[in-house]
């Protein structure tokens, strides 16, 4: 293994400022434990009892955990190594730093969002691939407004999410129910409302791209659906986040990869305290140098 490999397997994922940070705490970790190559769960459990005796700081907690699980992804991609020896192993982060989950959206309630029709047939079509983008990948406004044509891949059923200052970039899978939607949209429905020349996937009834702002207007109509509670795109892409840890039980790696977020620290807050899925807790955190 060597340094430059491990790098570059980390940049296909990560950003630089991300990766650096992985780097320090992966080198770290193996400069303190030089035969952390054949260690196990209990090995890497103690290893952050020990550290966390030293000193607490939340920032550094989530980093150090999920740089040494981007370690062994790489020994077991590189065929070092046929187990993960940690990859279950998670961290508990603050009770008062967590997403009032409670206010969320469970998916039955996301899917009414769907049901409603619009009188201009175009737009109904289009409001529903939009849905479905929120609904089904939680992307953001800005990350729907900057998707283009090309993005979306009906022969693999995926559709490709660039990166932004925030979040990482990703490639997600299509539902089934969106791929007869997403062909009927760019094959006849967008060519038809199109007004000038753009590649941008979603555009507005006038044919041009769609706003922030505009895709706001578009939700807007649906909040009678829940009068108690907060409607936005926001609070959708919230609420898939939430129901992919404590609905569908996913991973949190799996979950922090789909959501893009670029620290692990951020997925675990959707993480319901009552959750039957029982995560592995570590109350400690890494020493600042």
């Amino acid at each position: 293994m060597t340094k430059q490999a491990l790098e570059q397997f980390l940049l296909q994922n990560y950003s630089p400022q991300t990766v650096s940070s992985y780097l320090f705490a992966i080198n770290h970790f193996l400069k303190l434990n030089p035969k952390a190559k054949r260690y196990k769960y209990g090995n890497i459990v103690k290893y952050m009892e020990e550290i966390s005796a030293r000193q607490s700081n939340s920032k550094y907690r989530v980093v150090i955990l999920s740089a040494i699980k981007k370690y062994y992804d790489y020994l077991v991609m590189s065929g070092y190594r046929n187990d993960h020896p940690c990859k279950r192993l998670n961290i508990k982060v603050n009770s008062n730093q967590a997403i009032q989950v409670q206010d969320l959206f469970s998916s039955p309630e996301l899917q009414l969002l769907l049901e409603r029709e619009n009188r201009y047939k175009h737009l109904d079509v289009r409001n529903n691939v939009l849905l479905s983008l929120l609904i089904y990948q939680g992307l953001t406004s800005d990350e729907i407004i900057r998707l283009t044509v090309k993005d979306i891949d009906l022969d693999n059923g995926t559709v490709y999410i660039k990166a932004s200052i925030n979040l990482n970039k990703r490639t997600m899978n299509l539902v089934p129910r969106q791929m007869i939607l997403f062909f009927n949209y760019l094959q006849e429905t967008r060519p038809q409302m199109l007004r000038s020349k753009t590649d941008k996937l979603i555009i507005t009834k006038l044919g041009k791209p769609i706003t922030v702002d505009s895709i706001h207007a578009m939700i807007a109509p649906l909040r009678g659906l829940f009068p108690d509670r907060k409607l936005n795109p926001q609070t959708i892409r919230m609420s898939v986040i939430c129901n992919w840890l404590n609905e569908k039980n996913i991973s949190l790696e799996k979950v922090q990869e789909l959501a893009g977020h670029k620290w692990p620290g951020t997925t675990e807050k959707y993480i319901k305290v009552n959750s039957s899925h029982q995560r592995e807790m570590i109350n400690r955190y890494f020493p600042s140098l």
